[in-house]
């Protein structure tokens, strides 16, 4: 027997569709959130369903298993963040507003749903690899790496440093401060703020 939790006047996530059955929507959102906060190998289907208000069954009944319902989050929330990402570094004409674009639009992400984008960074090493080729040629990595390498050749990025450290470098981080502000060890609450720190931050690691 189930216990749902829907509400229908809560916005839905992006990862979940429209036409999503309430117990689906509610297994996303509970799922996403233990993922994010406990780790994948920590969070049990049995934590699922008492987090989400439905059984085993139910979880089951969309998805074959925690491993196939962790996977199909990973997707959805890369595809988006890659998507916002992309979006951002084509707005600016130079690498200097590509950069603010870029940390204006992870602000904005981490802002709107920080769980999605704390579980991308961190299911990256087990999911990328299982990842079907449509998805890995949205590449964020491809992306922060070719932004860097248009501001070198424009003479705004270093070339004292390999790309490929850079860009990791650069990725690291804003991975590292979206840990950190989930735990409340950042302190400052203004995204304008953030974004000016950031900004300062990934300028003086990437200037010649």
């Amino acid at each position: 027997m189930t216990r749902p939790r829907t509400r229908t006047d809560r916005p839905a996530p992006f990862y979940v569709l429209p036409d999503d059955p309430p117990a689906k929507r509610e297994i996303l959102i509970a799922a996403l959130a233990l993922f994010a906060r406990d780790g994948l190998c920590e969070t049990s289907i049995r934590d699922i369903a008492r987090e989400s208000g439905f059984t085993n069954p139910a979880l089951f009944k969309h998805f074959r298993s925690k491993d196939d319902l962790a996977r199909f989050l990973f997707e959805r929330c890369y595809l988006e963040l890659a998507r916002l990402v992309t979006r951002a570094a084509a707005s600016g004409a130079t690498f200097p507003k590509q950069q603010r674009a870029v940390i204006e639009a992870y602000l904005d992400a981490l802002d709107r749903d920080a769980n999605s984008v704390l579980y991308v960074y961190d299911g990256l090493q087990h999911f990328w690899p299982l990842m079907p080729a449509a998805v890995k040629r949205q590449s964020i990595f491809a992306k922060v790496r070719q932004m860097l390498a248009d501001g070198r050749a424009h003479g705004t990025v270093t070339t004292a440093i390999d790309i490929e450290l850079l860009t990791a470098a650069w990725i690291g981080t804003l991975q590292q401060f979206a840990r950190a502000r989930y735990f409340g060890q950042i302190k400052i609450q203004s995204l304008d703020a953030l974004a000016d720190a950031l900004d300062a931050l990934l300028t003086k690691m990437v200037r010649p």
